[in-house]
């Protein structure tokens, strides 16, 4: 009975999982659409060179140009996940509770609790 119920308690615990899930591939898959959009106007508006790359950051001319374009778009999806983070954070209950206050009561159940005294 007490293996039951602390597996129906982990299986609660996980129900929302889902739903994140598929939010963060949706917004993971359009983080990489915008970040190859805004790479490619960088780019071919000038804001961004291979000069930049080479003589600046002093990155080898081996890697091609389609290499810097990758790593750039790399840096704005990863820009975009911490953005997305923080948004949770504040933005959700979950992510909003604090942690470490003592109180008499605990979001996790005790699975060895049969309610006795």
């Amino acid at each position: 009975m007490r293996l039951e119920k602390k597996k129906q308690q982990e299986l609660d615990k996980r129900k929302g999982l889902t739903k994140r899930t598929i939010a963060m591939v949706i917004w993971l898959g359009l983080s990489f659409v915008v970040a190859y959009l805004l790479t490619e106007f960088m780019f071919s508006a000038g804001y961004l060179t291979t000069k930049i790359f080479y003589v600046d950051l002093r990155l080898p001319t081996s890697i091609p140009e389609n290499g810097l374009k990758w790593m750039t778009m790399f840096v704005i999806v990863v820009g975009m996940q911490i953005i997305f983070s923080l948004g949770f954070m504040i933005a959700s209950p979950e992510g909003r509770r604090r942690t470490g206050d003592a109180t008499l009561r605990s979001r996790n159940k005790d699975p060895f609790d049969d309610g006795r005294y």
